[in-house]
């Protein structure tokens, strides 16, 4: 997949994990889409969550906003699409799962990878990661 051009409606997961709902600042020329994988920069601003660079996983985007903007996120259990099909397994769960665009998850970590959480359940439509919920 690529990268969000829009909202999407990612499905929340209720499984008794932790929820956390937290606002950031976006970054300059930045927009970050509802339902989005968001991270933070090292300025402290929300980004739309990317495969490299120094920055950390806070949650799923709660609305769409851009640079200068405030988004809430919240943190919590959410299906996201794996790299392709077939790329996560039943026996995936509890392995940590890294960041490859805004709404797309992969198994293999790369050099400079953004760990989106751990992989909670493998279901038809996706991936159950767990997100914004601290280091693994």
């Amino acid at each position: 997949m690529s990268a969000l051009t829009e909202a999407r409606d990612t499905r929340e997961i209720a499984a008794g994990g932790v929820r956390y709902t937290r606002e950031f600042t976006v970054a300059s020329g930045s927009t970050v889409y509802a339902g989005g994988i968001t991270a933070i920069n090292t300025s402290g601003c929300a980004i739309p969550a990317t495969s490299a660079g120094a920055i950390v996983v806070v949650g799923r985007a709660e609305n769409t906003a851009s640079g200068g903007q405030t988004v809430r996120t919240r943190s919590g259990m959410f299906l996201y699409s794996p790299v392709s099909s077939g790329a996560f397994a039943a026996n995936d769960v509890n392995k940590t799962c890294y960041v490859k665009d805004d709404q797309t998850v992969t198994l293999t970590s790369g050099a400079s990878a953004v760990i989106a959480g751990p992989v909670r359940d493998v279901i038809p439509g996706g991936v159950v990661v767990e997100i914004g919920n601290g280091p693994l």
